[in-house]
């Protein structure tokens, strides 16, 4: 940890690097965000050869030799800057510190890639992450922060590609993937199910609870989605329901499946992502009789690689090539 004389300097560089966007923090040892940059370069728009020129451009006179830069997200994944092997479950969320891959690069700092995880699902099959084990670590930080350090939360993490993992003791011994936000973005986008039907940024919680109802009932996920549309041809929905009506039904059958197979103790779990979105997790956790708990996914980030920094500054950068 930093002493009370360089709290307030700059510590590392934070860069959530992901398939669309890139976005970069300057983080003091307090934690604390100095300043923070973001660009459109996500992973899909470059080639290999490009990573390392798009990081030095945005970062600009951040680049020094004593800040050094971890970087977490899909950066690390087989399309990515440099694919980095993934730590198979159980992982100490504590020892990945231990298994950064430091880049060869031509900048002045050294720059190093946060493995991802991979495991067994809820079915048995592998499943894989990038990124959200940092937000992982980050939680641990949080719930240490708050002298919670021995609680063993079931997190959830809504995104594109939500994630649900169970931390025990500091570990990581399985996590499974629903494609519940990329689904919902393709029918609000595309499909029949709503075409026509106005685009609020507000939630209207009476038509996401209906949703919420349909998706515990009989007939399946794919009966229920039809529902949608059936509904407001009949008379059912207004035309400011349809689409929240639609995400109560795909947040519903997620949450109401997730908790089926998993069968968690416990009575609350740690939602981690946007504010948003997290409000809609924890409408249908409550459905359930779960409490919820809100963790900026930012921050959660922010914590877990300033977990990783502290860390290194009492290891040696072996593999650091510049």
């Amino acid at each position: 940890m930093g002493t009370s004389q360089n709290n307030g300097l700059p510590l590392f560089v934070a860069v959530d690097w992901g398939t669309t966007n890139l976005r970069a923090f300057l983080v003091d040892h307090n934690g604390q965000i100095v300043d923070q940059k973001q660009s459109d370069r996500g992973m899909l728009s470059l080639q290999k050869n490009e990573f390392e020129g798009v990081l030095k451009n945005l970062l600009g006179d951040w680049l020094s030799a004593d800040i050094p830069v971890y970087m977490a997200g899909m950066v690390g994944s087989r399309g990515g800057w440099h694919e980095v092997a993934y730590q198979t479950c159980p992982v100490s969320l504590t020892s990945l510190a231990e298994h950064l891959h430091w880049l060869p690069t031509n900048l002045p700092c050294p720059v190093a890639i946060v493995p991802g995880i991979q495991g067994l699902g809820v079915h048995g099959y592998h499943d894989v992450i990038r990124g959200e084990e940092t937000q992982l670590l980050g939680a641990l930080d949080w719930l240490q922060s708050q002298n919670r350090g021995d609680e063993n939360p079931l997190c959830c993490m809504p995104g594109t590609h939500c994630k649900w993992g169970q931390i025990e003791n500091s570990e990581i011994r399985q996590f499974s993937t629903t494609l519940s936000g990329e689904v919902f973005a393709r029918l609000n986008d595309e499909s029949s199910l709503v075409k026509g039907l106005p685009i609020s940024e507000s939630l209207n919680k009476e038509a996401f609870n209906k949703g919420l109802q349909v998706s515990q009932q009989k007939g399946g996920f794919l009966h229920h989605l039809f529902s949608a549309r059936s509904r407001f041809v009949c008379g059912e929905l207004t035309t400011a329901e349809g689409r929240d009506y639609l995400s109560g039904i795909v947040i519903g059958t997620d949450v109401h499946d997730i908790l089926e197979a998993l069968q968690p103790k416990q009575t609350s779990v740690l939602l981690i992502g946007s504010h948003n979105l997290s409000e809609r997790y924890a409408l249908a956790l409550s459905f359930h009789g779960l409490k919820s708990e809100f963790l900026d996914a930012s921050e959660a980030s922010i914590r877990g690689l300033k977990h990783l920094a502290t860390h290194q500054q009492q290891l040696p950068l072996t593999g650091v090539a510049n």
